[in-house]
């Protein structure tokens, strides 16, 4: 991030409110993600204030989405390098695309399972609707809509 003030370009560090606002997180969040070692701030000025960079905010949006797609703290920890430093950037990335991958197909799998719950809940609702017509004596034990429910 950079600020042009005549012909000079400085960076801007931006402190853990701002960082935590244009990232979309809390500010617990970003101390958290310090404590387990995810993220770190560029510097820190003479009073301790953390002070962040593009490149920590750009690290922190990225974590976000790796959370958001599903994956849990060690495979975003394998992701970046943390768990299982290596230098090589290809398995780095190699294995946030198969982490990736392995999410994308778990979520397929969820949406099939929740697709046939909503439509389950269809069918229930029908049959509840049914009920508003209803003149069974005893309903629901003798409403011919719902026997196979009960």
């Amino acid at each position: 991030m950079r600020e042009q003030n005549k012909d000079t370009i400085t960076e801007i560090h931006l402190q853990i409110g701002e960082l935590a606002r244009r990232a979309g997180v809390s500010i617990r969040t970003v101390r958290y993600y310090e404590e387990i070692g995810l993220l770190t701030p560029s510097s820190l000025t003479s009073g301790g204030i953390r002070l962040y960079s593009q490149q920590d905010l750009n690290r922190l949006i990225f974590i976000r989405r790796l959370k958001m797609l599903g994956l849990n703290m060690e495979e975003i920890k394998m992701s970046l390098g943390i768990s299982q430093p290596t230098s090589d950037q290809k398995i780095r990335v190699e294995h946030t695309l198969q982490l990736l991958r392995l999410q994308k197909d778990k979520l397929k799998e969820e949406i099939t399972r929740l697709t046939d719950v909503a439509k389950e809940v269809e069918n229930s609702e029908r049959m509840v609707t049914r009920c508003l017509s209803c003149n069974a004596p005893k309903c629901p034990m003798h409403c011919p809509s719902m026997a196979h429910i009960v």
